[in-house]
């Protein structure tokens, strides 16, 4: 005999809202609660939860503790794996910058994935975040 589903139990995760829901309804959390250990409001959560709001970055280390996974994309090349890293820590890209000591727009074409960049400020972001240069191949580096 197959376990009764539990009601409003996301069978797709379209979204981190849909993570979060799951979790809690795994836990039996009552959205107040839940919200209380991420740090934040249950009406954020509701509105993640829901897909009305994204969840801000700088509230993705607490909801990262939470599920006990990072419920953002696998990356698929060097600028996605800088954005995951930077958004895992709940850095703005300007807080980046100021960190590797490059300038905000840097951090920007990085994520782009722009071709092209100059390798010191590439190897001072990468540094600030411990990615390892070798992992993913990106376009040229001149």
């Amino acid at each position: 005999m197959a376990a009764k589903p539990i009601p409003g139990y996301p069978i797709e995760l379209r979204h981190i809202g849909d993570h979060l829901l799951r979790r809690r309804l795994k836990l039996g959390l009552q959205q107040t609660a839940a919200a209380r250990m991420i740090g934040t409001g249950a009406w954020n959560l509701r509105n993640w939860e829901t897909g009305r709001h994204g969840v801000e970055t700088r509230f993705l280390p607490a909801v990262i503790r939470f599920l006990g996974y990072c419920p953002l994309p696998v990356p698929r090349n060097r600028g996605d794996a800088v954005c995951r890293e930077r958004m895992s820590r709940g850095w703005s890209r300007k807080r980046l910058a100021r960190v590797a000591r490059v300038d905000e727009a840097t951090i920007r074409r990085i994520e782009e994935n722009t071709s092209r960049l100059a390798r010191r400020p590439l190897i001072a972001v990468l540094g600030a975040l411990n990615i390892d240069s070798q992992v993913l191949k990106a376009p040229d580096v001149s």
